[in-house]
Parts: structure tokens; sequence; C-alpha cells
């Protein structure tokens, strides 16, 4: 009897502990993030903080581009404020930018207008994903990696943005279109078209490893043609499970590939994932 009181007491004093300490800690509340919230007279230091959330949130740019570490997909964006007002001035460089910013801007919305040595063309447009001002945070925050900031709430870019008119930061991209079916068939192989669109940017297709996105490197064995071509038609509404929502959609819209590729392409493409059982 002894014994057992000696344990229960024991065990009493054992709990009372734990319940001090865990009440001892102070408690992190964790509210909802908020929603960006923009002003034409906001302070240099508060648009770098935005650019720097689009960047890391609603631009996805960090998905691909690292900070201060060699890029496996694309380049590494240290030090880019300073190098983009080189650029311009570089004889490989055949866009319309007269000027850091606008280089930005352009890269934005134009991205193969320059494209980095050793890396393919796979970046989309996502400057119509942003409004004005969350153009001028994002431009903020690229430049000060490793430049000067030199654009504010009352910068525009209207040769690039047409007239600086823009989509409200609500809106959603446009709905994919349909492959061209006008457009005349390329010729190329399945393989040759999923490196052409930038697919492999995002996709290994040598082994089971995820990237970006998943790996296609068995998805003809998991997956039928109809699926795959749904996959890429409509890519939302098939999204695998750990991916994020958007980012394929705004890629293929960014690219132009529903403008641009034939249907005879797409069908080719598709028989190609297809194809491939992970053997």
């Amino acid at each position: 009897m002894k014994v057992f009181l000696q344990v229960f007491f024991f065990n009493v004093a054992l709990i009372a502990f734990f319940l001090y300490v865990g009440n001892s800690i102070p408690q992190t509340r964790k509210d909802p993030p908020k929603d960006l919230e923009l002003s034409v007279d906001m302070s240099q230091e508060d648009f770098i903080k935005t650019g720097e959330q689009i960047f890391y949130g609603k631009g996805t740019c960090a998905l691909c581009h690292p900070i201060g570490e060699h890029g496996e997909r694309c380049p590494d964006l240290a030090g880019l404020g300073e190098r983009a007002e080189a650029r311009v001035q570089e004889a490989a460089y055949n866009g319309t930018a007269e000027n850091g910013p606008e280089y930005l801007v352009e890269s934005l919305h134009d991205p193969g207008v320059y494209v980095v040595d050793k890396y393919q063309p796979s970046m989309p447009a996502l400057g119509r994903q942003l409004n004005d001002l969350e153009m001028v945070a994002l431009v903020s925050f690229l430049q000060s990696l490793g430049g000067e900031v030199t654009v504010d709430g009352k910068t525009t870019f209207a040769k690039y943005r047409g007239g600086g008119a823009a989509a409200p930061a609500s809106a959603a991209a446009p709905p994919a279109a349909a492959p061209a079916a006008a457009v005349e068939a390329s010729g190329k192989s399945g393989e040759e078209l999923v490196k052409q669109w930038g697919c492999i940017a995002c996709h290994k297709l040598d082994g089971p490893e995820k990237s970006v996105g998943p790996s296609l490197w068995d998805i003809g064995k998991r997956q039928d043609a109809n699926y795959i071509r749904e996959a890429i038609l409509a890519p939302d509404a098939v999204l695998a499970e750990g991916f994020p929502k958007g980012l394929m959609k705004i890629t293929l819209d960014g690219n132009g590939f529903y403008q641009k590729v034939a249907l005879q392409d797409l069908n080719t493409m598709v028989d190609y994932l297809a194809s491939l059982k992970g053997e």
C-alpha cells in the first residue's frame, strides 16, 4: 500500500510539474494572412517589403529563382538590381527597355526577349497577373537585390502595360483557350515539343523525383491519354496532390501555348507523354 501511494503521489507531482511548465510558455498567436494593401504614397521600404511578399507568394517567383545560390532551372537573382541596368547595354540584348526598371518589367511581360545563357526559355509571362502598384512593388524588391531602388508609387510603365492600365489585383488570369486548330503542325517529335514548350523546366522525364511539378517519368503508366490531355488544357481541374494551383496554367498562358500550339502537335505531345512508363 505504501509503495502504491508513493507511485500515486509521484505521478500527481509529475503531472502538476508539466502543467506548470506548459502554462508558463508564452503562447504565440497566428492571425490569418492579410490581403496586400498598396497605395501610391507608400514608403520605399513598404514597397520593397510588399514586393518581397509578391515574389514569394502571388508571383510564385521563388519556385524557380533562388537568391544567393546557383539556380538549377532558373538563374540566381542576387545582384539583379545592378545587373538589370547593365543588361540593357549588352550587345545580346534586343529588347526595348532603356533602363533597369523597364528591363525588369519587360522581363515579366515578355521573358523571351532575353534568356540568360545556359537556361531555357521557361519563365511564364507574369506581368498581366499584377496590377500597377503590385508591379512597382515587385520591381522595387528586385531593384533592391544589389541595386538602387528608383521606382515609387507614381512610376508607370506605359510602354509595357498599355498606357498604365492594368487588371485589378484580384483579377484572375484569362481562361486557357483550346489549341489552335488552324496553326500548322510543326512536324516535331513529342520529345522535341515537350522541350520546346518548357515542360522539362518543371517536370522530370528521366526519373521519379519531384521538381516544381510532379515527375512525368511514368505518367503513361499512371494515367491515360485523356487525363494527360485534360491536365494540359485545364491544369487546375486535375491538380496533382501537393503542388500549387495555377502555376502550370500561368506558365502555359504566359508562353502562348494555348494560342500557338497546333492541335496535331498537342496530340503528338499527349501520345509521347502517354508512352512514358518509367522504364
